[in-house]
């Protein structure tokens, strides 16, 4: 799949960058801008009431502070 804006993906948390989420949570996150094919700027989506944080050149993978995309369920 090619990377779109406002396509969710989900992002996975590093331990250093959530303290309060166990190493390797994961939550969900909207493209909002494609840099190229595996490199894209991410809006989480976490449930709080903070303004959910933006990350930036954020890069397809499975290590912490990657994106993948959601794995479909039937």
């Amino acid at each position: 799949m090619k990377p779109s804006i406002g396509r969710i993906v989900i992002y996975k948390y590093h331990d250093a960058e959530k303290p309060t989420v166990f190493a390797g949570n994961e939550c969900a996150a909207i493209i909002v801008r494609v840099l190229n094919d595996t490199c894209v700027n991410l809006r989480l989506i976490e449930d709080s009431a903070a303004m959910p944080p933006l990350k930036t050149s954020v890069v397809l993978g499975t290590q912490p502070t990657t994106w993948r995309w959601p794995e479909r369920v039937a």
